[in-house]
C-alpha cells in the first residue's frame, strides 16, 4: 500500500508521480521500471512515418501487475480496480493520465484489455499523416469566437462573440472521464469508488470544472454529472460514456450548428454561419426523428426543449411533415418494386431536397450509403460508386475521417472497387 501513501501525498502537494524531482522519490520507487520492454508493435504515427513501427505498445496492467512489475506506464498512476461479481470476468480500473495533448488530463474506468488496446489514445499523431487522413489540415479557431455564461431559463450557454462562418470550427477537446458503458458486471458501491478516484486524480483544474457542471438525474453527484452530460464514445471496440468539459457546456437544439466527433477529439464546427450573439448549439438525438420522440427523450436529460423550432407549433407540424416524408420515402426504397432507376432517382432527389430544409446535412452521408447499396442491389456499379464516393465524402466532413460509419462507407466502397 506504500505507492497509494505516495500518491495520496504528490495529490495534495498538487504534483503528480512523474512531476516529483527525484530527490523527493522514496527509495522504494526508485526501484521501479518506468521504460518496461514491450510485447507488441504499435503504430501511432500513420503509415507515412514508418520510421515509428519501432514503438511499442503498453502492456496490460492493472493494481496487481503494477505491484509485480513496478511500473505502469503509459498511466501517471498505479491503476485502482475492483473486482467483478462473478468469478472469471475481469476487473474494473483506473487509469489515469495528466498530460493528454500536453494539454489536460484523462481517466479511464475501464478493464485493463481495453485500456491495453485503447491506450495508442494517448499518443499524438504524425500531422503529416492526419492531414492525409482528413484531406485537409485541421484548424482551430484561436482565440475561440465564443464565450460560455449564464443564459436565462436555460443555465450556461455558449456565445458566438463574433460571426462564425460555415465549416469553421471553434472547438476541439478531449474527453477528462472515459467510462465503460455497462457496469453490471460491476458492484454499483465499486463503480462509484473508482469514479470518485478517477475524478480525485484528474489536475485541479479539470477537476473543478466537472463539478460545475449540470446534474439531473439524481444520486451520486459524479456519476449524476457524468450520466447528464456524457457522449457515447467506443474505446477498444467497447461503448463508453466520454465526459467533454466545454462541450457540456452547450445546449441542445432540434436544429443544430454543428457537432462532429473523431476518435476521441470531438470537434465543434458550424453548419451555417451564425451570427455575434447566437447561441452555439447542437442536437443530443437523431437528427430525423419527429417532434414527439424528440420532446420524450431530452426529458431523460431532465428539460424540456424549447429551441425555435420546437417552440413554433407551425415550424414543428411542416418539419414533422418533412421528417416523416424522408421515413416514407427510405421505406419505399426498400421495396423490390421501387428498385429501377426512374423511382430510386426520383426518391433520392426528394429525400436530398427534404435534408436541405431542415438542416439535416450531418445524415447526409448516411443516406448516400444507403443509396450507394441499393444501386449495387441493382446492379449499377458505376452509381453505386458515385454515391458511396459521395458518402464517404460527407460522412469524414461531419462524422469524422476515423468514425466507425465513415469506416464503414470506405470500406463498402473499396469492396465496390475490388
Amino acid at each position: 500500500m506504500r505507492y497509494y501513501y505516495t500518491l495520496i501525498l504528490a495529490l495534495w502537494l498538487g504534483k503528480t508521480v512523474a512531476e516529483t524531482k527525484p530527490s523527493e522519490i522514496p527509495d522504494w520507487l526508485k526501484n521501479y521500471d518506468f521504460n518496461p520492454p514491450g510485447q507488441c508493435n504499435s503504430d501511432p504515427a500513420g503509415p507515412l512515418n514508418p520510421q515509428h513501427t519501432d514503438l511499442t505498445c503498453p502492456l496490460l496492467v492493472d493494481d496487481e501487475i503494477a505491484l509485480e512489475r513496478r511500473s505502469w506506464l503509459p498511466w501517471t498512476y498505479p491503476p485502482v480496480c475492483a473486482e467483478p461479481e462473478k468469478a472469471g470476468g475481469s476487473k474494473l480500473c483506473v487509469f489515469t493520465y495528466v498530460n493528454l495533448r500536453g494539454e489536460a488530463g484523462i481517466s479511464l474506468i475501464t478493464t485493463p484489455e481495453i485500456a491495453a488496446a485503447g491506450a495508442g489514445i494517448l499518443k499524438d499523431l504524425d500531422p503529416t499523416w492526419e492531414n492525409w487522413a482528413r484531406d485537409s489540415p485541421l484548424v482551430v479557431s484561436d482565440p475561440p469566437p465564443y464565450e460560455v455564461r449564464e443564459l436565462k431559463d436555460k443555465g450556461m450557454g455558449v456565445i458566438a462573440n463574433r460571426t462564425i462562418r460555415k465549416d469553421e470550427v471553434v472547438m476541439l477537446r478531449y474527453p477528462v472521464i472515459i467510462r465503460v458503458m455497462d457496469p453490471r458486471p460491476w458492484k454499483t458501491q465499486d463503480v462509484m469508488k473508482l469514479l470518485h478516484r478517477a475524478t480525485v486524480q484528474l489536475p485541479p483544474k479539470e477537476g473543478k470544472q466537472m463539478l460545475k457542471l449540470a446534474h439531473s438525474k439524481g444520486g451520486y453527484i459524479l456519476d449524476d454529472i457524468v450520466n447528464t452530460n456524457a457522449f457515447g464514445v467506443l474505446l477498444g471496440g467497447a461503448d463508453h460514456s466520454g465526459l467533454y468539459l466545454d462541450v457540456s457546456r452547450i445546449n441542445h437544439a432540434c436544429k443544430p450548428n454543428r457537432f462532429s466527433s473523431t476518435t476521441l477529439g470531438m470537434e465543434v464546427a458550424a453548419y451555417r454561419d451564425i451570427e455575434p450573439g447566437e447561441e452555439l448549439t447542437f442536437s443530443y438525438l437523431p437528427l430525423n426523428l419527429l417532434s414527439e420522440q424528440r420532446q420524450t427523450l431530452i426529458k431523460e436529460w431532465g428539460f424540456n426543449c424549447t429551441c425555435s423550432l420546437c417552440t413554433s407549433p407551425e415550424a414543428t407540424a411542416v418539419s414533422d411533415r418533412h421528417r416523416g416524408r424522408i421515413q416514407e420515402l427510405l421505406a419505399e426504397l426498400d421495396l423490390p418494386e421501387m428498385r429501377n432507376h426512374a423511382d430510386v432517382n426520383k426518391r433520392v432527389d426528394e429525400i436530398l431536397d427534404l435534408c436541405e430544409k431542415e438542416s439535416l446535412a450531418a445524415q447526409v452521408g448516411d443516406f448516400y450509403t444507403i443509396i450507394a447499396e441499393i444501386y449495387s442491389s441493382m446492379g449499377d456499379v458505376n452509381l453505386a460508386k458515385k454515391y458511396a464516393k459521395l458518402a464517404v465524402k460527407e460522412l469524414k466532413h461531419y462524422a469524422g475521417y476515423d468514425h466507425e460509419r465513415t469506416k464503414g462507407a470506405a470500406a463498402f466502397l473499396e469492396a465496390l472497387s475490388g
